[in-house]
């Protein structure tokens, strides 16, 4: 089997888990050898909005990456020379040389400090993409790497519409209802606060929530106050204790 049609199996494998589909998104890291990888579904063309899975990168370098998306060189020449569905060098397409933005040039590349990548994304519906990066420090990718990306990124288009769908649906409807043992949920629990809990059954915690349900902080913290009010617990371990010990999913 195809490592491409593998790496889509183990995506379907980790259903919603933004932990599972970053261990994924590892694994196809190390067979390639890169440094960095991030995977990227929802609304085009402003990333950042959508879900982000990554391995390689932290939280911080991401964020800053987002916030200045617009000012991306390389996908803005990949956009308007019409590489989409392709996964291409970005080096090669543009060689630095080449690039006239010079804050582009001289701070967002030495923030970012890769040197050789291999992205691109494609259309998955009318206006939600799906993208994908993968970055190395030092040396360049094998030839063969470019070919087994762009079958995973042909093979994926499935698994991402998919993702978009059932997170849609969750959002909307909530999860699978609780059964619950001698704990009593309030009534007044919102659809959002139930899928908070049960996530927290399951032992996310707030930042993965954060990632799993396209919010914002914010928002996480938020649900989980009133989930602490509703539930008459003093601080979210009172919660995991009630969550753990009276509890039966």
């Amino acid at each position: 089997m195809a490592l491409a049609n593998i790496w889509v199996r183990k995506l379907i494998e980790a259903a919603q888990s933004p932990s599972d589909i970053n261990s994924v998104l590892a694994e196809i890291c190390h067979a390639i050898g890169a440094d960095i990888g991030v995977l990227f579904i929802g609304p085009s063309p402003k990333f950042g909005l959508g879900h982000t899975f990554h391995f390689g990168i932290d939280d911080k370098l991401l964020d800053f990456y987002h916030r200045h998306s617009d000012n991306d060189a390389y996908l803005k020449h990949y956009s308007t020379h019409h590489f989409q569905g392709k996964m291409v060098p970005l080096q090669s397409m543009l060689p630095i040389k080449r690039i006239e933005d010079e804050w582009f040039r001289d701070v967002m590349l030495p923030t970012l400090s890769v040197k050789y990548s291999i992205s691109g994304y494609s259309f998955i519906s009318r206006h939600e993409v799906q993208a994908l990066t993968f970055h190395r420090y030092s040396t360049p990718f094998a030839p063969s790497s470019q070919i087994q990306l762009q079958q995973f990124m042909d093979e994926l288009i499935p698994w991402s519409q998919f993702y978009l769908s059932t997170q849609k649906l969750i959002d909307q409807f909530g999860t699978t209802p609780l059964h619950h043992g001698s704990i009593q949920l309030p009534d007044d629990l919102t659809p959002a606060e139930r899928q908070v809990i049960q996530l927290l059954s399951k032992g996310y915690d707030g930042s993965e929530i954060t990632q799993f349900r396209g919010v914002s902080k914010e928002t996480t913290k938020s649900q989980i106050k009133s989930i602490l009010h509703k539930l008459d617990c003093k601080h979210q371990n009172h919660l995991l204790h009630k969550l753990y010990t009276e509890l039966v999913i």
